[in-house]
């Protein structure tokens, strides 16, 4: 069974997800509820919940901070945010976080069952992302930390703009020149594809994400102008960011 904590400081909204994980979904059980984000950060570290759906405003702590705290912690946990407040800017942060997904309050059953449906596969499964493809591909024992924290340091920025292969040598404190053929020799691609592809990949999770506009996708992987977007998206699927979300809604 993968375990469930919620964090939310209304009752009414613990008991009704409670009630809905335990009634119609499988392989999930709650094992924690927490009013506030210390508490729901102290539970965590109790019980290593695999899923956490929290909400985003709470005392003492907020839903974000708490995402934060938990990473920091290195404890492996899904984060679900359910929210009362549509607001792109709380949306952009959360994903960037890494959030599974942000659900608008008040919470609808299907939705919510479709999500806990593909966390579950995602946990279960276990499938391998496109980093970590390249982790295993990795045979030269010498080199495998730093280009394992390589691919962890470009999934934590890939998000920003300017980030490129210059910031992921500055901080190993190596040239980029060095740093390149590195990266290149120990994955098969360079460290520039590599960004790309990755920041493609994430696009493709967000535009199956109702809430958010096509043209705000661009802005979460790090994208700033649109037209580049959309091209980059295209040459590596075939299809516009707008086609792809078409396709993904009629399958």
């Amino acid at each position: 069974m993968l375990k469930i904590m919620i964090a939310d400081d209304e009752r009414l909204v613990k008991k009704s997800l409670r009630v809905l994980i335990e009634t119609e979904s499988e392989g999930f059980e709650v094992v924690a509820e927490a009013d506030n984000g210390l508490e729901a950060l102290r539970l965590a570290e109790q019980f290593s919940p695999d899923l956490i759906i929290t909400d985003i405003r709470m005392p003492s702590m907020d839903g974000l901070e708490l995402i934060q705290q938990v990473g920091a912690r290195r404890m492996n946990a899904e984060f679900i945010i359910i929210s009362g407040y549509s607001d792109f800017a709380y949306a952009q942060s959360a994903l960037r976080y890494g959030v599974t997904d942000y659900i608008l309050k008040p919470v609808d059953s299907d939705y919510f069952l479709t999500v806990l449906q593909n966390v579950r596969n995602k946990l279960q499964d276990k499938l391998p992302t496109h980093t970590d493809a390249l982790r295993l591909e990795i045979e030269d024992h010498h080199y495998q930390s730093m280009i394992k924290e390589a691919l962890a340091f470009l999934e934590q920025h890939y998000a920003e703009p300017e980030f490129s292969v210059k910031d992921a040598a500055a901080y190993f404190g190596i040239s980029s020149n060095y740093f390149s053929t590195l990266f290149k020799k120990l994955t098969g691609i360079s460290f520039t594809q590599c960004l790309t592809q990755l920041r493609i990949e994430q696009a493709k999770k967000h535009l199956q994400k109702p809430f958010i506009k096509v043209y705000e996708i661009g802005q979460l992987v790090g994208y700033e102008d649109y037209t580049h977007f959309s091209k980059t998206f295209k040459k590596l699927t075939g299809c516009s960011p707008s086609e792809y979300r078409k396709r993904w809604k009629e399958h």
